[in-house]
């Protein structure tokens, strides 16, 4: 389905007001309700009404674009400017990206997001509108700021409003770094080297006990004691003159009592 052929004008707002009749069409609505600063997505515009679309921008203009070039210039404003140019043949509209280095831009991008928005980077769709995002004006400085940190640029937050997507402001990106590699995608935050564990202290030893001085001396154990029956034994040998008194107190000396 694409829109019949009408004589195209040179000035950009009359472009503008024919491309807007054509997205109209495409997505059967009132072309006086089409916002040509809102982006392609916003607008009703999925996979399958792009290539509609670009087929019939290229029936109604006589201009040949691409797919890519609906990201890059993500609203019907940027898009006339853009055919514009290229009706003029002044050289204005920048040659479409390489694939591959918008699609690393792309990733460069969809990281700082995350990080902004406290998500995972897959949680970003790359067509959704910055607004469907959350991105107010705030976000929109503080990504302006960090996508110049990353490429060495000096963007104002008014860029984001200018390609108020993650696919156009990566197409836009890439433009302008001209082919540049792109740096390591940041991690969602850097982690701090985990610190080696702490080794159990060893327990104390007990004190020995302090040594005496001088060393205690232990006496050696003598004989065992005389029973009772022995005293009475020792003694009935006195009376019957088996030993002599000076024997037996010799015995009972070197007996304890």
């Amino acid at each position: 389905m694409t829109s019949e052929p009408t004589p195209p004008c040179d000035g950009q707002g009359d472009i503008l007001a024919e491309l807007t009749a054509v997205l109209a069409h495409v997505v059967h609505a009132d072309p006086d309700r089409v916002d040509p600063g809102q982006p392609f997505s916003v607008l009703g515009l999925d996979s399958l009404l792009t290539i509609e679309f670009v087929s019939a921008i290229e029936g109604h203009f006589g201009l040949r674009i691409a797919g890519a070039d609906l990201y890059e210039y993500a609203t019907p404003a940027l898009l006339a400017r853009h055919l514009a140019a290229l009706r003029r043949g002044t050289g204005e509209a920048p040659a479409v990206q390489d694939s591959g280095a918008v699609a690393a831009v792309l990733q460069v991008l969809r990281h700082q997001l995350a990080q902004i928005l406290h998500c995972d980077p897959w949680e970003i769709d790359g067509g959704a509108a910055f607004a469907e995002l959350g991105i107010d004006s705030i976000l929109a400085a503080d990504f302006a700021a960090g996508v110049n940190r990353a490429y060495g640029l000096s963007e104002r937050p008014l860029t984001v409003h200018e390609h108020p997507s993650l696919a156009s402001m990566a197409a836009y990106i890439a433009s302008r770094t001209r082919g540049a590699p792109a740096p390591a995608a940041p991690g969602a935050r850097d982690t701090p080297p985990a610190e080696a564990p702490e080794e159990p202290e060893a327990p104390e030893a007990p004190e020995a006990p302090e040594a005496q001085w001088p060393p205690a001396v232990t006496a050696a154990p003598g004989p065992p004691a005389l029973s009772q029956q022995e005293v009475l034994a020792l003694l009935d040998a006195v009376r019957g003159e088996r030993i002599g008194v000076d024997e037996a107190a010799a015995l009972l000396a070197n007996r304890p009592a």
